[in-house]
């Protein structure tokens, strides 16, 4: 019988290897980038929402990377515009095993708002699995947050978020620990609806440096610590929220605290004059020490129900 020499072999194994590693070369250098950044935007228009990308490219073998892209959320209704979310570069990435998988897993690297986030997302048919790492992001250049906070934010953003959510929602576990340097609500312009105070302009404040930490068990997303302390106001928050799918659906149930330095009232004649003028709208809300307290309850998907709650020691609401 004839013998057959590793040389020869290795010669019959090369030629499939050299042309499959030339296919894969010669498609990693020829893939029309702009007809799937032209699928993108469809699909996102499609969804409600806007995309505009300057620049597309490969990121390894399974990833794509993105610089300035811009995705644009649309309006909630006649009197506010869209919001813009703006990165610098994004990339994104999987691997092999993960597109053949029912289990999908994206690595994911953005420079936006003068930093930086990272981290990994995993999705799977009934879970989903969040890492994300956040470094020096600045409020001022994220003008989506106004969306969620209804006022004017300025200061530095640091912190990680885990979150693992299983098909069983109720058994979700994760950590939330976030920190603001140089935390300043308001910027002398906008308008927050407050509750018994209508609409207040609220000249900037120092809110000082905001610590959160949330800890989630048992699908309960419990805050640990939430407060901030400044020369013109003091921020603490209390509570609990109840996780569902989707996350805006979750339900919370939260103690709110706020309390208006002297030192802001004699500095800020707007804020000074209407504190004034609700004082009595705002009897049921102010404790013993001159802070005024809220329990908030309700879901952002529906509606958020604030209660005055002045009487009540500041403690998470049950």
């Amino acid at each position: 019988m004839r013998q057959i020499s590793i040389g020869q072999i290795l010669r019959w194994l090369g030629y499939p290897i050299f042309f499959f590693l030339c296919f894969v070369f010669f498609a990693y250098r020829t893939f029309p980038y702009d007809r799937l950044g032209d699928r993108l935007i469809q699909e996102a228009q499609a969804r409600g929402y806007e995309l505009e990308i300057v620049d597309l490219t490969n990121s390894g073998l399974t990833g794509l990377t993105f610089e300035n892209l811009r995705v644009t959320l649309p309006s909630e209704g006649e009197d506010t515009p869209p919001v813009d979310l703006v990165f610098d570069e994004l990339t994104v990435s999987t691997s092999l095993f993960s597109l053949m998988s029912d289990t999908k897993t994206y690595g994911f690297d953005a420079e936006l708002a003068g930093g930086e986030v990272e981290g990994e997302l995993t999705l799977g048919v009934d879970n989903m699995e969040v890492d994300v790492e956040l470094d020096d992001i600045d409020l001022e250049a994220l003008p989506m947050l106004r969306k969620f906070t209804k006022v004017p934010l300025a200061g530095v953003l640091n912190g990680e978020v885990t979150l693992v959510m299983p098909s069983e929602v109720a058994e979700s576990t994760g950590d939330v620990e976030i920190t603001i340097e140089g935390l300043h609500v308001g910027d002398g312009e906008s308008k927050l609806e407050i509750p018994g105070w209508g609409g207040l302009t609220l000249d900037k404040a120092d809110a000082g440096n905001l610590e959160l930490v949330v800890v989630i068990e048992e699908g309960s997303a419990k805050i640990e610590r939430a407060t901030s302390h400044g020369e013109d106001l003091e921020l603490d928050v209390l509570g609990r929220a109840r996780l569902l799918r989707p996350l805006g659906r979750s339900e919370l149930n939260l103690m709110f605290r706020v309390k208006i330095q002297d030192a802001y009232k004699s500095r800020s004649a707007k804020v000074a004059t209407m504190l004034e003028l609700a004082s009595s709208g705002l009897k049921a809300a102010q404790t013993t020490d001159g802070a005024i307290q809220y329990i908030v309850a309700g879901s952002f998907a529906s509606r958020l129900r604030p209660r005055a709650a002045g009487t009540q020691p500041f403690e998470a609401p049950k």
